[in-house]
């Protein structure tokens, strides 16, 4: 039972990476478009700067959730990750939009509950000095 429960995780967790994958490529299509359109015209992006600017900040708590739910998918798997991700959302914590920094907040705690004791350990050692 136990490892059909885990098969069955996996193959989960497999559809919600390659659905991510997908809507990656969408956005950074869209992305694309944007860029074009300033160069060709301008004028149109001009007067909706400030949705292009809400579009860009989330995507960016789209992605902090994902990484939330990568932690609960992979636990210990995602120790060899904990520094760059904890630092990647230390930052967003500090330095964006209200919203972002409330998902990036939820994403960290999500994280620590996840991870191994020992990854936790190396990330204060590493965070003291």
């Amino acid at each position: 039972m136990e490892i059909r429960y885990r098969i069955q995780e996996t193959r989960s967790a497999a559809w919600k990476i390659a659905g991510a994958l997908r809507h990656k490529e969408l956005k950074e299509k869209g992305l694309f478009t944007i860029r074009h359109l300033a160069g060709s015209h301008s004028e149109v992006l001009l007067c909706r700067l400030g949705e292009v600017c809400l579009a860009r900040s989330k995507v960016s708590c789209s992605a902090i959730v994902t990484l939330g739910e990568l932690s609960v998918t992979l636990k210990k798997d995602m120790d060899s990750a904990v520094d760059e991700v904890a630092r990647v959302l230390l930052q967003m914590v500090s330095s964006s939009p209200e919203f972002v920094q409330k998902a990036a907040s939820k994403s960290l705690g999500i994280m620590v509950q996840n991870v191994t004791p020992a990854a936790m350990t190396a990330l204060m050692d590493m965070g003291v000095k």
